[in-house]
């Protein structure tokens, strides 16, 4: 239907140059012509060819994409080509091929396993992503199963197409509400490639600090990724990204809601200067690592540790593999990193691994003890 669409708007433009010329006086003729048909001959021969953009050889230097032939269509300014073709570049084998557009995008993924091609007209858009071993191939979908939009295209203003690894792709379009954003992760089973498709929120949190001490103020980012159909309730992971002063990231971190990559950041200021705090307190299997550092980020975004420390502790009490349960060192780890909580702003926190001590003060060092015996107590039990 979209291929009609188009053939369609050209056979207007035909149209409207033959009304033209009509309106203009008779010019020389081509014999078998139509004024209209004549004009728009000469539209067709003067217009560029729609070429592929982007990354169009992989990065192995083994595949080229491409366009393949001529078609007698002419939308927004350029000749859309008959095809779209994958290449092997030694052989010169068309591995695979498609419909030729208006606009053809190529991006490839780090290692060349997939490639993502992003095809669109006047008022449509279509992703699709090919896996360079069977060459079969998958066509984005919405997280409802949907299809991107009339009217909806690849972003102009930030980068339509971002591999984080070799099976997730960031995605991002722009149309009527804005600009979407979406994480698409691929498997191959039997032979086929299939995606799956998460959006992705971008929230830019409402303070800025100066983490690399340059005194010009840096923004920080929060991008949240949800499960399908969740949008707004329940998140798979966020990452926080700490932006220069011309937007781009300076250092990002990731945090995961399952207990693997939870994370806490959060924003200090000490003497007048501000760092990152990141505490993690992790717990499996009963054995406790609870560790924090504070530190600032150098002009090329290195983290420059200020403090750091640790505590490591079990809680496989009256069992053979209790290994430490050291109260006092417990008490000091807890009451330093919540002291530095205390004054902090939480930028992103997904921690569950803490033990639950109950509604107890951490400056407190009896009350901090006296919970940590009770802790300990119930647990023997």
């Amino acid at each position: 239907m979209k291929r009609e669409q188009v053939i369609g708007l050209c056979v207007l433009l035909l149209l409207t140059a033959g009304a033209i010329l009509a309106d203009s006086g008779p010019p020389a003729r081509e014999e078998g012509l139509s004024d209209g048909e004549r004009a728009y001959q000469e539209l067709l021969e003067a217009a560029p060819l729609a070429a592929v953009e982007g990354e169009t050889v992989s990065p192995n230097q083994r595949f080229l994409v491409c366009t393949a032939g001529e078609t007698e269509i002419y939308v927004s300014g350029v000749r859309v080509p008959e095809k779209v073709q994958v290449v092997d570049r030694v052989t010169e084998e068309v591995l695979w091929e498609t419909e030729g557009t208006v606009s053809q995008q190529a991006l490839w993924s780090p290692e060349g396993v997939f490639l993502a091609l992003a095809l669109s007209a006047r008022t449509w858009c279509d992703v699709t992503v090919i896996e360079t071993e069977n060459w079969t191939s998958w066509a984005f979908t919405l997280p409802d199963g949907g299809p991107i939009p009339e009217y909806t295209f690849p972003a102009y203003y930030e980068p339509w197409g971002k591999w984080r690894s070799e099976p997730y792709l960031d995605l991002a379009f722009e149309g009527n509400e804005g600009v979407s954003r979406y994480t698409c992760y691929f498997s191959t089973e039997q032979g086929q490639v299939t995606g799956e498709t998460w959006e992705r929120t971008v929230e830019t949190l409402p303070e800025t600090y100066d983490f690399n001490h340059d005194g010009q103020p840096e923004a920080v980012e929060l991008e949240t990724v949800w499960y399908p159909g969740l949008t707004g309730e329940q998140m798979m992971y966020r990452e926080l990204h700490v932006l220069d002063g011309e937007g781009r990231v300076l250092w990002e971190d990731f945090a995961d809601v399952s207990h693997i990559g939870e994370n806490g950041l959060y924003a200090l200021c000490l003497d007048g200067e501000d760092y990152l705090l990141q505490y993690v307190p992790t717990m499996g299997q009963g054995y406790c690592s609870y560790q924090y550092r504070i530190f600032s980020l150098d002009s090329k975004g290195t983290p420059v540790v200020y403090k750091e420390n640790s505590v490591e502790f079990d809680i496989n009490f009256g069992s053979p593999i209790h290994e430490s349960f050291d109260i006092p060192a417990i008490v000091g780890f807890l009451r330093e990193v919540h002291g530095y909580l205390d004054g902090a702003r939480e930028l992103v926190n997904t921690l569950w691994g803490e033990i639950d001590l109950g509604a107890v003060d951490y400056q407190d060092a009896a009350a901090l003890e006296a919970a940590l015996e009770n802790y300990k107590e119930a647990l023997s039990s």
